[in-house]
């Protein structure tokens, strides 16, 4: 044995057949899918009308907990697209609220609610600073930990009711990292 030699072949060979299976391993899988597919989200799915999934939904109330009657406060979703075509969230309402408007950031100017759901894509609504929904002018006070209807209606999926819980400022969400991240195929 001593002083037989391989062939640079044999070896290039084996290199070869041994750097196959890790390049399979190496590919990194979608990040979106990840986030849709996650099985932690299973727990935060509030509703599912047609391919479209609501996650992690809740409205915001002060740290007194109270939401004062005639005031403002953020309604806040993940939309969770299932199917290969967009679609559109064309409305939201609650009796709870005068009306629901989008709104860009804290200072942004209203507008009526149209929000494109990319096929196999998701939007995050989850925060103050980005796109997210605002419930406009409250009919009563609602206190933080209950519980209110709110009906969001799409282009294509159809209308949902979800009871939406009312959190206090501050607590942990779940959401995808991007406020648009269609998938890639």
């Amino acid at each position: 044995m001593a002083g037989m030699r391989t062939s640079p072949i044999v070896v290039a060979a084996l290199l070869t057949a041994g750097l196959v299976p890790l390049s399979a391993c190496t590919s990194q899988p979608d990040p979106v899918q990840q986030r849709i597919t996650n099985p932690a989200r299973g727990t935060s799915v509030n509703a599912q009308v047609g391919n479209i999934r609501l996650l992690a939904t809740r409205i915001d109330a002060p740290e007194e907990r109270k939401l004062l009657g005639g005031s403002n406060t953020g309604l806040f979703t993940t939309l969770a697209n299932d199917g290969d075509t967009a679609d559109r969230l064309v409305a939201v309402s609650t009796v709870y609220a005068r009306q629901v408007v989008m709104r860009q950031g804290t200072d942004g100017a209203q507008s009526p609610v149209s929000i494109e759901v990319p096929g196999a894509g998701v939007v995050s609504l989850q925060y103050p600073g980005g796109l997210h929904l605002e419930m406009v002018d409250l009919k009563v006070d609602v206190r933080a930990g209950r519980l209110l209807p709110v009906t969001f209606r799409f282009e294509k999926a159809g209308t949902v009711t979800v009871n939406v819980f009312v959190d206090g400022f501050g607590l942990p969400t779940v959401s995808p990292v991007s406020p648009v991240a269609p998938a890639t195929s």
